[in-house]
């Protein structure tokens, strides 16, 4: 019985030396796995990425220290949408040859979109120690700094990338988001300009337009709302500054217009509602302005203008009970108030 056992064992050691042996030769043969790498890239350029995810991953069994037939194989999953399979071929590209600066910045771009912001930004300081004059992972690291509020440093990777490149139309905008966060107005006006002058997109307009209106120059403000409206007819943003802009002018028909639009666009939240029932209101319409004061309370019940401009609108249609119920809750609310409305309550109570 132990003469079988032995030769049995002799047989499994045998099998599985042959089995790695010849798994060992399959691996090991660099020729044939870049003709399935080039047969990859092949079908990948001609759209049949299924066919090509097979051609990689031949290439990669046949050759195991192959990270360009993983790491290409990583960037068709990621364009496939499954990030978890991208995120584990651009581990072993890592692996394989970790000074290859694109496999640290394809990780990383995964990295931000998962919001995993400190193995996001580690990812790109190695591809800038590989590569260190490199504009797009400056311009990439910067952007992870502004997610995570450090805006200084985001401004200065913003800068790095504008120096390596000078018309880089991506950064000059990231940085204007930036300053547009630290209120910097003049700085903002600077960035989207240039990036105007490389792309006029409707969104650089319309942020362009808002610092011009914080630095009340209400007519540039005016002529980059209507221009980023007319490039983008969709953008609920600006008509929400443009009506802003058309409300503190006086020009409460036409405010009106710019918020329904907003409105209608899905640009749906408290201010807007209040925005549009103070057109409302100034219009003498009532009714409507009372039901958007509602809508307002309804999304935020803690926007305290609301109830004030409710509370008027209700006094001015001869509702002095609810007016007196609104303006009571707005002092609740904010107490300092109390020294404003107490005329009107007073008024309302007689």
């Amino acid at each position: 019985m132990n003469k079988y056992k032995v030769k049995f064992k002799i047989f499994c050691f045998l099998f599985l030396f042959i089995a790695v042996l010849f798994s060992s030769c399959r691996r090991a043969n660099p020729d044939e796995s870049r003709k399935h790498l080039i047969l990859g890239l092949k079908s990948q350029n001609e759209g049949k990425l299924d066919d090509a995810i097979a051609e990689y991953s031949m290439a990669y069994e046949l050759d195991r220290n192959n990270s360009t037939a993983v790491f290409q194989r990583g960037l068709i999953y990621f364009s496939k949408g499954d990030t978890l399979k991208a995120l584990e071929d651009f581990d072993e590209a890592i692996d394989l040859a970790p000074d290859t600066a694109r496999y640290y910045d394809s990780r990383g771009y995964i990295f931000i979109l998962r919001k995993e912001y400190p193995k996001a930004k580690a990812d790109y300081e190695k591809a800038l120690k590989i590569n260190p004059d490199n504009p797009l992972y400056f311009n990439r690291r910067g952007y992870i700094h502004a997610l995570m509020n450090s805006y200084e440093e985001a401004i200065r990777d913003y800068t790095a990338a504008i120096e390596l490149k000078n018309n880089f139309e991506d950064a000059y905008a990231n940085r204007g988001f930036v300053y547009l966060t630290l209120k910097n107005y003049s700085e903002v006006i600077n960035d989207f300009s240039k990036a105007i002058e490389l792309n006029p997109r409707a969104v650089y307009y319309n942020s362009r337009g808002y610092a011009y209106a914080n630095l009340k120059k209400f007519a540039e403000a005016m002529s980059d709302y209507d221009k980023a409206i007319q490039l983008d007819s969709l953008l609920a943003d600006a008509f929400v500054n443009r009506g802003y802009l058309l409300l503190n002018a006086g020009l409460y028909f036409f405010a009106l217009q710019d918020f329904d639009k907003a409105l209608k666009l899905g640009h749906i939240n408290a201010l807007n509602y209040n925005a549009r029932g103070y057109a409302f209101a100034n219009l003498r319409k009532w009714s409507e302005a009372i039901n958007d004061y509602t809508k307002a309370i309804e999304l935020d019940a803690t926007l305290t203008d609301a109830y004030v401009n409710r509370g008027f609108a209700y006094f001015n249609s001869s509702d002095k009970g609810n007016a007196l119920k609104d303006w009571q809750t707005a002092i609740n609310q904010k107490p300092e108030l109390d020294s404003t409305l107490r005329k009107y309550i007073e008024k309302a109570g007689k």
